[in-house]
């Protein structure tokens, strides 16, 4: 069985088609968990005018309506509210294809060792024009188990929070998400690795939308200043920053438990400090308000914590530090508008 969690907040332009594209799934054994985050336009009244017409074969669930929560715990209270096998994302402003489900299904039906499943998109913009075609350039499917040896948290798996779908293994066994900032992706991919693997897939199966008021990075705002696309662009290392404290409490968690060895434990929490220190160092460096002063600590941390070789900490720092030399505009330029994001 499979749990969409169905996160809305504010997208009254788009849920009714968000909405329909996971009512009309092609798997036979599905429910929708819908939390809506205290939404101030129509977007609770388009999704009751949806519901009330609905004759199909999926389990409706609906959380109840509570003061604005954020992603993060409001993630954890529809997963409370769920009893799937697999828990899938969906957001009130991307569309899912009608085999989504059947494919997540049959992926991880096939792979019993694997517990996040990131498919491809297409990304479109406000008016389903398509933005980019694929997502994720590769073909087949990545599949990545964590490696001692490795000095990447993530394992160099290119993780997206819109394409998940995860076992549910990853919410019971472990406490509910840390902190109310951020998603869910950083976490879940953490623990992924802490049981097993996580695979990227080339199918695409879902539209992506960027519509410039995306909680992610993900959507290029159009009209903005340069202060705001390099605030824009510092979402992303504020986002591992605020992670840290849940991914050590994970990883202690994993230990306590029995689910790891002591000598996996020590070498995540030691990368886990590390991306924390990249990130810190990264966002002084992009923020528009980001300090010399802080930058200066920033460097002194991380070469303090990184576990990694001389040659790397002068390679990382020098590309770090280069782009916060840069002018503003110029900055902004480069980051905003030539980034993947």
């Amino acid at each position: 069985m499979i749990s969409v969690i169905f996160l809305t907040y504010n997208q009254e332009s788009y849920v009714r088609q968000a909405l329909r594209s996971v009512l009309n799934q092609d798997h036979d054994d599905y429910e929708i968990i819908i939390g809506d985050d205290d939404s101030s336009d129509g977007t609770p009244g388009i999704i009751q005018s949806e519901l009330e017409g609905y004759r199909g074969k999926a389990k409706i669930v609906i959380a109840p309506r509570e003061k604005n929560l954020g992603i993060i715990r409001n993630y954890n209270r529809c997963v409370a509210l769920s009893s799937g096998h697999i828990i899938v994302g969906a957001a009130g402003d991307d569309v899912s294809y009608p085999e989504r489900l059947s494919r997540v299904a049959d992926f991880f039906r096939t792979h019993p060792d694997c517990y996040a499943y990131y498919c491809n998109a297409r990304i479109i913009d406000a008016k389903g024009v398509v933005i980019r075609p694929a997502w994720y350039g590769h073909t087949g499917i990545i599949e990545g188990a964590f490696s001692p040896g490795s000095y990447h948290l993530y394992q160099g798996i290119q993780f997206c929070g819109a394409t998940a779908s995860y076992r549910a293994d990853l919410c019971r066994k472990f406490p509910p998400m840390f902190g109310v900032y951020g998603g869910e992706d950083g976490p879940f991919i953490i623990r992924s690795l802490l049981l097993g693997s996580a695979a990227v897939d080339s199918s695409i199966l879902m539209d992506w939308r960027w519509h410039g008021a995306n909680v992610s990075h993900g959507g290029r705002t159009k009209g903005l200043d340069w202060r705001a696309k390099l605030r824009r662009c510092a979402a992303w290392p504020a986002g591992q920053k605020v992670h840290r404290r849940g991914y050590l409490r994970d990883i202690s968690h994993a230990l306590a438990t029995g689910m790891i060895s002591e000598s996996k434990a020590k070498r995540m929490a030691e990368l886990t400090t590390d991306l924390h220190a990249q990130a810190s160092l990264k966002f002084h460096c992009t923020h528009p308000n980001g300090r010399w002063g802080a930058v200066a600590t920033c460097v002194s941390y991380y070469w303090r914590v990184s576990p990694r070789g001389l040659a790397w900490k002068i390679r990382f720092v020098a590309k770090t530090l280069s782009k916060k030399l840069l002018p503003g505009p110029l900055r902004a330029l480069v980051l905003f508008s030539f980034s993947k994001f």
